[in-house]
């Protein structure tokens, strides 16, 4: 009796194998389309633009030409429509197994970056691969400089600008609101002789707390520290700083 259960078990085993390896699709002949990456990271110079080339694979080879609908998730993308430029299709040659199409940036509202979704439209009996995410940040070809101020309470009363050497405002800020935190603002400068002034309302500063970091204003250029200034600088001072890059 036990020979006759084992061999029923075995016979059963097989079959559901079988079914099982039947069941698969063939990889062999699998007409799949996607993109090169599923994630890029792409820049765009500031007050500028760029242009990429982007490409597209296919698992197969024939001889026509074969199109394929590009499309923008918007509800992930999070860049604004005028700054990015996608044209509708994406053409693989024939007899050629990859495609390319161009992507236009234009910095426009870029800010600390932004993304682009975009996607492959396929038609029935075609696989297609993931979305790719392009986040695009700018690039600064110059020098890379950030004003960051740590507030008091009395964000309202302070101003301040950075002059270069022919006195003209490269960067400037004012009208904060009481109870700001903090503020960071950048900009692109070429090499030369910097002034940075700013300005209290009230005469006396940015109040100093205990922790030492409130009350203070720091350039960063380059990703270095270029200069400090200190809360208690009065109704005002200025600071001359140089970059180079």
């Amino acid at each position: 009796m036990k020979n006759i259960k084992y061999l029923f078990l075995f016979v059963a085993s097989v079959f559901l194998l079988n079914s099982c390896e039947t069941g698969m699709p063939e990889t062999t002949d699998l007409n799949y389309v996607t993109f090169e990456a599923t994630s890029m990271d792409l820049g765009v110079v500031i007050d500028g633009s760029s242009d990429y080339e982007l490409f597209v694979y296919t698992t197969q080879i024939i001889g026509t030409d074969r199109t394929f609908d590009i499309t923008v998730d918007l509800e992930s993308t999070t860049a604004d429509a005028a700054a990015y430029s996608v044209p509708a299709t994406v053409t693989v040659p024939a007899n050629s197994n990859v495609g390319s199409f161009v992507l236009g940036l234009t910095d426009l509202n870029i800010g600390e970056g932004v993304d682009i979704v975009l996607n492959l439209e396929v038609e029935t009996g075609v696989y297609k691969g993931d979305a790719m995410v392009l986040s695009v940040t700018q690039l600064c070809e110059q020098n890379e400089t950030y004003v960051k101020i740590l507030f008091d309470d009395w964000a309202s009363e302070c101003a301040w600008q950075v002059t270069d050497a022919s006195e003209t405002v490269v960067m400037a800020g004012s009208g904060y609101s009481d109870g700001t935190a903090s503020a960071s603002e950048k900009a692109c400068l070429p090499d030369g002789e910097y002034t940075f002034t700013v300005v209290d309302a009230y005469g006396d500063g940015l109040t100093a707390s205990e922790d030492e970091t409130v009350g203070s204003i720091t350039i960063i250029s380059n990703g270095a520290e270029v200069t400090t200034i200190g809360g208690d600088y009065g109704a005002g001072t200025s600071v001359d700083f140089t970059l180079t890059k």
